[in-house]
């Protein structure tokens, strides 16, 4: 990393106490801890029946998770639970790197930390908050992961079922960028056209975006991977539904389904809150929330023409001779 780049993400990015670093082979930006994450999770015993939610950032995580938890759990809308935060029925294990923040005392992340002491007590937290804690969860575990296949174990697609979504990346990079500018522990302060330049060079957590999607995009005829396009989630839900209930082997019926479809509507999952009830995970001016819009094409209300065809191109050389293709709302 250059030091104009390093002077840049400190002016502009609250960042991490111990750096970032890039993943190989691919160049996965992460803070420099997830090494440490990254070997324990190869370690991680998935079990059969365990369902892991993969996405790139802003891609529809959320909705899926409470689709699938509500599937498996729930489709008669009586589980005692249901009204519990997602992210304690749908932990992530990919987020035990985003500790090392330079805001780690003031992000909001008490719930976490009590929680830990709750499902793990006696242990230690340097060797993962939330992996440890999904180790403890009982059946069948519905578990939130923004890693790309290339970094978790090999042999998880022989033991759970990945469902595995993706956007459009306009729209995930306008979603990114809202969300980074009202985390706390994000606090993004520059433009939406740097954030989005930004992206494309692969200088964002998480990134690049293009290595994730393909990757299981060329998986996606796996029995245990089921691809499913944010978009097509949006346009017709029901069918949707009904290819994941197919492929959880949940066997729900038309009722049931509308019952699904209803509780995890936009509307009924932002009535309900927050996936995380803590006011302190978002800046108080900011009026933030996890729920935004969801919706299909808002990427037309923030690009400017310029930077419009300069992300065409970039979308044109890396989908390369792939078939995948996406809806852009257009």
């Amino acid at each position: 990393m250059s030091e104009e780049w390093l002077a840049r993400r400190e002016k502009n990015y609250v960042s991490f106490n111990s750096g970032m670093v890039r993943i190989l082979p691919e160049g996965w930006m992460y803070p420099a801890t997830a090494p440490i994450y990254l070997n324990t999770i190869q370690d991680f015993q998935f079990r059969e029946g365990d369902v892991v939610i993969m996405t790139m950032v802003k891609s529809g995580t959320t909705w899926m998770q409470e689709i699938v938890f509500t599937m498996l759990n729930n489709p008669n809308l009586d589980h005692p639970n249901a009204n519990q935060p997602l992210w304690e029925r749908s932990m992530e294990i990919s987020f035990d790197m985003n500790f090392d923040t330079k805001n780690f005392d003031d992000t909001g992340m008490a719930p976490l930390y009590e929680a830990f002491e709750k499902h793990c007590p006696g242990k230690k937290k340097e060797k993962g908050i939330l992996i440890q804690m999904i180790e403890t969860l009982p059946g069948r575990r519905v578990i939130k992961c923004h890693y790309p296949l290339q970094v978790m174990p090999s042999d998880l697609l022989q033991k759970a079922k990945v469902v595995y979504v993706a956007r459009n990346p306009k729209d995930v990079v306008v979603s990114f960028y809202h969300f980074c500018k009202v985390i706390r522990g994000l606090r993004f302060t520059g433009t939406f056209e740097q954030f989005v330049k930004d992206f494309l060079q692969d200088q964002l957590i998480y990134t690049p975006y293009w290595p994730h999607v393909l990757e299981a995009w060329r998986k996606r005829d796996n029995p245990n991977l089921l691809f499913v396009m944010y978009e097509d989630l949006k346009a017709d839900n029901i069918s949707q539904l009904r290819i994941i209930n197919d492929f959880l082997g949940t066997n729900l019926n038309e009722m049931q389904l509308e019952n699904v479809a209803r509780h995890t509507s936009f509307s009924s999952m932002k009535s309900r809150g927050e996936p995380v009830k803590d006011p302190k995970l978002f800046l108080e001016e900011s009026k933030g929330s996890f729920f935004r819009k969801g919706s299909i094409g808002d990427w037309r209300s923030h690009f400017s023409p310029e930077l419009n065809a300069e992300m065409d191109k970039w979308i044109r050389n890396n989908i390369g001779d792939s078939d995948i293709t996406f809806n852009m709302g257009e």
